[in-house]
């Protein structure tokens, strides 16, 4: 019996020293695995990748791929026509409301090119002398809002310079209480400056500005922007506001030119 229970107690001994061991060793047993197991993964991954790369260019020959490659390119520039028809589209319904209630003439003329910069902006449009445009003929948006007027024209085409351009200057009021008169200028950044307003004249922030009529061939009430900024010293003699045109020459395709004669 003594020999029995010395034979077991040595062989839970072993046991334990055994686990200890492995224990110990584990660790480092795994590291060894993961040495080895890397550059067998990386080879792996290579070979599906060269696996894939040789099965795509089995399925798609480069005539299919071309062919692929032109339908995607015809799709985009369709989608992109389909768009531009479709701005133009509310642009025109827009432009005959407008028409309808100023009882004007107007041009409905397409916008061919244009150059805008923070200084100087213009566009062309598709409609000239032929059609009756003049110079100093004013260009609108659908909703009867100030773009520009035309400075140049040829008998199939015309210049349009935008009312924020430094060189532009347009005669405006405010719709306050006062109605403020004045001229305004273009100036850097897409806006328009308001120079000596005298300070009894209340000006604020979002009063919105129209032709006045005061100037050749252009009628009162278009649109022109928004009051963004009023600045002045009360003990000046005057204040300035700087004005947000509300037609943005960037985003629109067609325009309608109020001919003079019709004024």
């Amino acid at each position: 019996m003594r020999r029995l229970a010395r034979r077991t107690s040595n062989t839970l001994i072993t046991i334990a020293a055994l686990a200890l061991v492995a224990f110990v060793f584990r660790g480092s047993v795994m590291r060894v695995l993961a040495v080895v197991q890397r550059p067998l993964v990386a080879a792996g991954t290579w070979v599906s990748i060269r696996a894939i790369g040789i099965f795509d260019q089995a399925a798609v020959s480069p005539e299919r791929l071309s062919q692929l490659e032109a339908q995607r390119e015809a799709a985009i520039i369709d989608h992109a026509e389909l768009e531009r028809l479709r701005i133009e589209n509310e642009e025109l319904r827009a432009e005959i409301g407008f028409v309808s209630r100023s009882h004007v003439r107007t041009l409905t003329a397409a916008i061919v090119s244009r150059s805008v910069g923070p200084e100087a902006s213009a566009f062309v449009i598709d409609r000239g002398s032929d059609d009756g445009v003049e110079i100093g003929d004013p260009a609108v948006t659908g909703n009867g809002v100030l773009v520009g007027k035309v400075v140049a024209v040829t008998a199939t085409s015309a210049t349009v310079r935008v009312v924020s351009d430094r060189d532009s200057a347009t005669a405006i009021a405010l719709l306050n209480g006062t109605r403020t008169i004045g001229i305004a200028q273009g100036i850097s950044g897409a806006l328009l400056a308001l120079h000596y307003i005298p300070q009894d004249e209340r000006v604020a922030v979002n009063d919105i500005v129209v032709t006045s009529g005061l100037e050749d061939n252009i009628p009162s009430g278009l649109i022109v922007g928004i009051v963004n900024t009023v600045t002045g010293d009360p003990t000046a003699p005057f204040q300035e506001a700087v004005i947000e045109p509300l037609g943005d020459v960037r985003r629109i395709y067609t325009v309608s030119v109020i001919v003079s004669g019709s004024l």
